[in-house]
């Protein structure tokens, strides 16, 4: 414990360095002098709740109809609990001001335990109310997806069998055309026989029209040779014919009498 020397205490307790006190009989200063200490950090600590208390009230009185605001609280609660520490602080300096140091120091340090107490509860309370909110959302989202999730079933199971149905028609279709096909599959193979044969009727006519072009273009070229021989024999023929009626003609003149004598 410190305890200052006898001259500061009176000094302390003089009338010109505090303020006066009724007088009671039959009490030393040592007491008196320990009640007013007690007084003193009575009304700080009072003094110390007054802050405090208005922001826990307003953070744990959220409005009516509306949401909590948890940050805000959780806010005041870090205020506070910076309030007292700095008040704690203020105390402690305050202490050293003192006859019994370290008895101040102790009554202080209580009193800002017990606010931080107070306020480490309210901040227990408000994240267990936080997490009781969430938990409660959850709930209700899920009792929303729920509700939504039973109230469009039916019309899910109208969807559901709406595509059965037309998938069973498709199904139906696609047999009948399958059975369709399978029934014309006879029509359909004499077809492509008719076809194949009078594709190779068609090209046999075309290999032999291409043979007959072929040989009348030979018969007409063997024609025109014949032709021509025969030009030119009928030529050779006339040219001859000429020649001797030239002759004949130069022979007769030389034979017949001439009247004159030469």
């Amino acid at each position: 414990m410190i305890v200052k020397s006898r001259q500061a205490a009176a000094q302390a307790t003089s009338p010109a360095s505090s303020p006066a006190m009724p007088t009671v009989a039959n009490v030393s200063k040592s007491v008196l002098f320990q009640a007013a200490s007690l007084a003193v950090l009575a009304l700080a600590a009072g003094a110390a709740l007054m802050p405090v208390r208005p922001a826990l009230a307003q953070a744990s009185a959220p409005t009516v109809g509306a949401a909590r605001d948890f940050g805000a609280e959780r806010k005041a609660i870090g205020d506070s609990r910076a309030w007292t520490n700095y008040r704690f602080s203020a105390a402690e300096h305050e202490c050293y001001s003192k006859f019994f140091v370290n008895s101040c120091i102790d009554k202080a340090k209580e009193v800002q335990r017990q606010e931080l107490q107070v306020l480490r509860k309210r901040e227990l309370e408000v994240g267990e109310a936080e997490r009781a909110h969430r938990a409660a959302e959850r709930d209700r989202e899920q009792a929303l997806r729920r509700a939504e999730f039973e109230a469009s079933q039916p019309q899910r199971a109208a969807s559901e069998q709406s595509s059965r149905t037309a998938f069973e028609k498709k199904q139906q279709e696609q047999q009948l055309r399958d059975a369709q096909r399978k029934g014309e599959a006879p029509q359909r193979a004499a077809n492509a026989q008719a076809y194949q044969q009078k594709e190779s009727d068609f090209d046999a006519r075309m290999k032999e029209a291409q043979q007959k072009g072929a040989e009348q273009a030979r018969q007409r070229e063997e024609n025109v040779k014949a032709y021509e021989a025969k030009q030119r024999d009928l030529e050779q023929r006339q040219k001859e014919l000429e020649e001797r009626r030239a002759k004949a003609k130069e022979q007769g003149q030389a034979s017949a009498p001439r009247p004159f004598g030469f």
